[in-house]
């Protein structure tokens, strides 16, 4: 699971929002994942997936434009980041809807899921805030 905290923040309220809802359906995956065989869980499991899917690219397109807005000068590190997670994450959802969403599967893209949001927000995401600041 993870924990929202300020130092996460991009200095524009509405990227934070968005980065506290992509955090929230995160963590409901989590839950998922200790429900994984249980009755829904693969409904559950696809839920969350669907909306991680069509919301971040949606928010990938606006947190660019802000980057570009303010001349952040990790605008090209974070296009490059959205571009890998949009191939990654693209790949575990379409395993998603042509095979079973067995254990490994699920396992697999919550690790990777994790690591990306983390390491994203918390060095890539968080340069904005200076450029903000700046404005």
């Amino acid at each position: 699971m993870i924990s929202w905290d300020e130092s996460m923040t991009t200095g524009l309220p509405e990227i934070d929002k968005q980065h506290k809802l992509l955090i929230e359906k995160f963590n409901e995956f989590s839950d998922v994942l200790a429900a994984m065989g249980k009755a829904g869980s693969r409904e559950a499991a696809g839920a969350v997936l669907d909306f991680l899917q069509f919301y971040a690219l949606w928010h990938f397109e606006q947190e660019e434009k802000y980057m570009e807005k303010y001349n952040c000068p990790t605008a090209r590190e974070n296009k490059k980041d959205h571009a890998y997670f949009r191939e990654v994450f693209g790949q575990f959802y379409y395993q998603w809807q042509h095979t079973d969403m067995n254990l490994e599967l699920v396992q697999k893209t919550y690790d990777e899921l994790q690591a990306w949001i983390v390491n994203h927000i918390m060095k890539v995401d968080v340069a904005l805030y200076d450029c903000v600041s700046r404005d």
